[in-house]
């Protein structure tokens, strides 16, 4: 079993708390927070979204891969590999950057997540959930930043009533061009209100 301390905490969102591994700088454990009736259901369906993408690509560079369950301190967690900069640093999100970062190239930052999103779609990699908090850019040694894909439940939490976007082509490449869209619209307009929402997170 592996102890998971407040210290070792990375980020928490609404179902799931992200811990750095206690004893690999290499990994991290996505562990259930909340509702009980929700315990390790976005965990399940990552590993199932992970599980789908490596089925049908020959190489995901592009994704934090998962690696199965383990026992901690806190109940049964998701271990995944932990992007970090070429300095060592846990890589941020476009949140983190866009939100927290006093200084930042928004429009850079931008150019990086269409070329990302774009790359996704030519390969047909189904990744619906595409928000700022779940896309971490990795600092390389020359300033420029490499995109990951941190959550990978998307295929698997799919909200449409008939979730056909997530057995057809067609229906995949729509949405995920509509969702890009949408992503990269609201890095500017969460930028814009970083003030705001600091005051809010602060």
């Amino acid at each position: 079993m592996f102890a998971l301390y407040d210290s070792l905490l990375i980020s928490q969102g609404r179902t799931r708390a992200c811990y750095r591994h206690p004893s690999d700088r290499g990994l991290v454990i996505k562990v259930p927070v909340g509702d009980k009736k929700a315990q390790n259901r976005s965990n399940i369906k990552e590993l199932r979204g992970y599980q789908a993408l490596m089925r049908e690509q020959v190489d995901l560079f592009c994704i934090s891969h998962c690696y199965g369950f383990v026992t901690t301190s806190l109940g049964r967690g998701l271990v995944c590999d932990c992007i970090r900069d070429d300095d060592g640093s846990i890589s941020k999100t476009i949140w983190d950057i866009i939100v927290h970062q006093e200084v930042c190239d928004v429009a850079y930052i931008q150019k990086v997540t269409d070329d990302f999103c774009r790359f996704l779609i030519q390969r047909d990699t189904r990744l619906f959930d595409l928000n700022l908090k779940n896309i971490a850019l990795r600092m390389q040694k020359d300033g420029s930043y490499q995109p990951f894909a941190i959550d990978l439940k998307g295929r698997f939490d799919n909200k449409e009533t008939i979730p056909v976007s997530s057995y057809s082509s067609y229906f995949a490449k729509k949405k995920m061009v509509r969702r890009t869209r949408q992503l990269i619209e609201r890095i500017l307009f969460f930028r814009n209100r970083r003030k705001e929402l600091q005051s809010k997170t602060g």
